[in-house]
């Protein structure tokens, strides 16, 4: 079960500002409504174009029921002209995004200033 969720405000390297979303605990069934709203919530306030990180480096556990949130959210990131990035840090994490087929969809990073430079306009 998910333990909370939080959200930042930070700069990336060309001036422009992302939301880092950071899930704690479990992302399983349990998960799905909170972290969409979160990520629903996070868009809204991004600039645009929207820039969204998530930070997986505090989730124990992503099971692939999850995946459809984040895919949602980078379909919304896209559509406004922007990126979404994924932090993992959990070998557990990878093997489920890579196992599902979708880690190539994804910006995947190992920790924030490559997240930041990842969803930077280029």
């Amino acid at each position: 079960m998910i333990s909370g969720i939080t959200q930042q405000i930070v700069d990336t390297p060309d001036g422009a500002a992302a939301v880092v979303l950071t899930p704690r605990g479990e992302l399983d069934l349990s998960a799905i409504a909170s972290l969409d709203a979160a990520a629903r919530t996070a868009l809204t306030a991004a600039p645009t174009p929207p820039r969204l990180i998530v930070d997986l480096s505090e989730a124990s556990v992503l099971h692939p029921v999850v995946l459809g949130v984040l895919l949602d959210a980078r379909r919304r990131c896209r559509a406004g002209g922007g990126q979404l990035a994924l932090i993992v840090t959990a070998p557990d994490i990878a093997a489920t995004l890579t196992e599902t087929g979708v880690e190539s969809l994804f910006e995947v990073t190992s920790g924030l200033p490559a997240a930041l430079q990842r969803v930077s306009n280029r």
